[in-house]
C-alpha cells in the first residue's frame, strides 16, 4: 500500500482545499473529517477515479471562503 498523505492548500484569496492520496475507498473522508470541520462546510467535492476502486485512492475537496 502506498503512503497516506493529506495536503491542505490555501489560495491567495483564502479558499482552501484538502487533497488526499493513498487512502482506500471512503477512508479518506474519515481521515479528513476533523480538518473539514475546522475549515468549514465543503463547497464542492471532487472524487478521483481511484476512489471507486479497491486499493490506492484519492479525494479532493474544495472550499470557498
Amino acid at each position: 500500500m502506498s503512503e497516506k498523505k493529506i495536503e491542505i492548500i490555501v489560495s491567495p484569496s483564502g479558499a482552501t482545499s484538502i487533497k488526499t492520496t493513498g487512502f482506500a475507498g471512503s477512508s479518506c473522508r474519515d481521515a479528513t473529517r476533523d480538518l473539514e470541520n475546522a475549515l468549514g462546510v465543503a463547497g464542492r467535492e471532487h472524487l478521483q477515479p481511484e476512489y471507486f476502486h479497491q486499493g490506492n485512492t484519492g479525494e479532493q475537496l474544495r472550499r470557498g471562503t
